[in-house]
């Protein structure tokens, strides 16, 4: 399975927006993609420290208490339509990226959008 960005950022929406429980079949969780995949995602995004989970019953689910400090930052960068998509648009340029990158990106792309809408030179 390959990590799928876009997935991690509509999580992170989710999330923000209220959704807090992953993977139970009898309540959708809203995501168009396979609860295997999402359950992954969610995994790794914990790992990356942008979500705090606290609980993983025996069904398979996942319960969060919410994003991390590190999500909401991840989450601001990239919350723009336009800034994500030049963001990817600039990851996809260099033939590959981390994290870290998409993050840095994201902040410049939306550093860049502050200049043009608000005059500041940050």
């Amino acid at each position: 399975m390959k990590r799928d960005m876009d997935l991690v950022r509509e999580i992170l929406l989710a999330v923000e927006g209220g959704t807090l429980s992953f993977g139970d079949e009898d309540e959708p969780d809203g995501l168009d993609h396979p609860r295997d995949v999402v359950l992954r995602h969610l995994h790794l995004m914990e790992q990356a420290g942008l979500i705090e989970v606290m609980l993983r019953p025996l069904s398979g689910e996942i319960h969060l208490r919410g994003l991390t400090w590190a999500g909401y930052d991840f989450l601001d960068a990239v919350r723009d339509p336009e800034v994500w998509k030049r963001t990817k648009e600039g990851a996809s340029k260099m033939g590959g990226w981390t994290f870290g990158l998409l993050k840095d990106l994201g902040t410049a792309y939306l550093k860049h959008r502050a200049k043009d809408l608000l005059g500041l030179d940050l």
